[in-house]
């Protein structure tokens, strides 16, 4: 199996905003939408259309049968989406489609906003999530806002997405202990719920926020935005993973500093940093292949690097002795992983980072590597806790989704 695309994480990261996302490709919405089957379809919806891009339409650039579909689907909305979010896919990628001036002519013929996500089904759902975001806060956060006079601190939630946050319950659990810790929430991007809905208004609210939480890797471009137009300092950490790493979280959210809250206890500085979006040479599967005696020590922490980093710091604060390590699998890697942290790309190099570790945390498919016909977990030595991540098997495994 692979990650969810791209594509899919522009569309989850857009879901709620009252927008309509239009995924230009040839395919039918099941195998477009790829591989993320949407949780959020049964409780509610959200205008996701596929333009059904044609053979004859893409060999002569007969661009105008999206923009006249597009603006169709918009006439027949029940009510005026508050932007058209345009994603590409390898077809019109190929072939240079030039969205801008497809975004640019719907805006003259809707009188909608609409604005382009980076996107083609190459990459993972991180990398359309984070662009998905980016192009948003480009596009709508454009003016100077001025902050609240608030007695509390004000938090934007970025990231938040059902991809790393499949529950209501995590979701509402975030809402309560930021509240009881003495924050005020600014804005969620973007997963609500009942109690915590997210709308339209929380795309500009961001700008009016004191700190912002970085809660996945999908939020941490806008964060970056957010940090260099408006100055709003962000913290990297999830604080759901215990009580302890909470306080951790919250510490630097008041301190209002650019920190990611989970790397100093990987063992390196959590100075933010620029890390290469690749493996690097120290970030090399096989330039760093422990000893048998040194596995049989080492936790390890597979997938996103946000989520199951800080699960590798909430072990840690709790059992010091313990020696953790991450093993990032997602695409986007800068400022959230050490020099030292192994960032496999392939089956190959997730199956040789695996041999590394006596007890591994991850999804259930990743037991199913092999490298060289050498399986990468080994049941005989190695422990593997089962933490399924949605946009690697889905729903395969419900019932332990958290």
């Amino acid at each position: 199996p692979v990650y969810s695309g791209d594509v899919s994480g522009a569309a989850s990261a857009l879901y709620e905003f009252g927008g309509i996302t239009v995924i230009h490709d040839p395919s039918g919405c099941n195998s477009t939408y790829n591989t993320f089957d949407e949780l959020r379809w049964t409780e509610r919806e959200s205008a996701i259309y596929i333009s059904g891009l044609r053979e004859s339409d893409a060999i002569h650039g007969n661009d105008n049968r999206l923009i006249d579909d597009t603006c169709d689907a918009v006439a027949a909305l029940s009510k005026k989406p508050e932007f058209i979010a345009v994603c590409n896919s390898p077809v019109p990628d190929i072939i240079g489609t030039d969205f801008t001036a497809i975004c640019h002519i719907l805006e003259e013929r809707t009188g909608i906003p609409a604005f382009y996500i980076q996107t083609n089904a190459m990459h993972d759902y991180t990398v359309g999530g984070a662009n998905a975001f980016l192009a948003i806060a480009e596009k709508f956060l454009t003016e100077d806002y001025s902050k609240h006079e608030n007695s509390s601190l004000s938090v934007n939630l970025l990231g938040l997405s059902p991809f790393e946050y499949p529950s209501d319950n995590q979701v509402d659990k975030l809402f309560d202990i930021l509240q009881n810790a003495g924050f005020s929430i600014a804005s969620n991007w973007g997963r609500g719920t009942a109690a915590h809905p997210v709308s339209f208004s929380d795309v500009k609210a961001a700008a009016s926020a004191d700190v912002s939480l970085v809660l996945s890797s999908i939020g941490l471009k806008a964060a970056k935005f957010l940090y260099e137009k408006y100055d709003i300092p962000y913290v990297i950490g999830n604080p759901l993973v215990s009580d302890e790493f909470a306080s951790i979280v919250f510490k630097d959210l008041k301190a209002l500093k650019v920190k990611n809250s989970y790397l100093d206890y990987l063992g390196n500085s959590s100075e933010i940093s620029s890390q290469a979006d690749a493996v690097g040479s120290n970030n090399s599967v096989t330039s760093s292949v422990n000893s048998a005696a040194s596995r049989s020590s080492v936790t390890a922490f597979v997938g996103e690097p946000v989520t199951m980093g800080s699960e590798a710091a909430a072990l840690k604060l709790s059992s010091p002795e313990t020696s953790v390590s991450l093993i990032c699998t997602t695409e986007l890697t800068d400022s959230l992983v050490s020099p030292s942290t192994l960032c496999p790309r392939g089956e190959a190099e997730i199956a040789e980072a695996l041999k590394k570790a006596a007890v591994i945390h991850g999804d259930p498919l990743f037991k199913n590597t092999y490298s060289h016909g050498t399986p990468g977990f080994d049941s005989s030595h190695q422990t593997w806790v089962d933490e399924p991540h949605l946009a690697m098997s889905g729903r395969l495994f419900a019932d332990k989704l958290i």
